[in-house]
């Protein structure tokens, strides 16, 4: 397939599919799923127009003790430009 919505419509779970999850969420079959702003992933986010830079990253993750935590830690907020992002780990 080469339309991103009829690829996520073919997914989406049918009431004869078996349970995946313990509760069910909005929306259900036979309401559509709902579809991202930019399903071809057109915009994207130009490097030099960064808020967080990698300094503030780091300091924001300092306190993690496992490195592999703070590398994926820094790489998160960098990525989203969510400093909340620290909150995951």
């Amino acid at each position: 397939l080469d339309d991103y919505t009829d690829l996520g419509r073919e997914w989406q779970v049918l009431p004869s599919d078996k349970k995946l999850f313990r509760e069910s969420s909005h929306p259900q079959f036979p309401e559509l799923c709902i579809e991202p702003e930019d399903p071809r992933g057109d915009r994207a986010r130009r490097l030099d127009e960064s808020s967080v830079t990698e300094e503030q990253a780091e300091a924001a993750c300092a306190g993690l003790k496992d490195e592999m935590d703070r590398k994926d830690c820094i790489y998160d907020i960098i990525s989203t430009q969510d400093m909340d992002m620290v909150g995951a780990y």
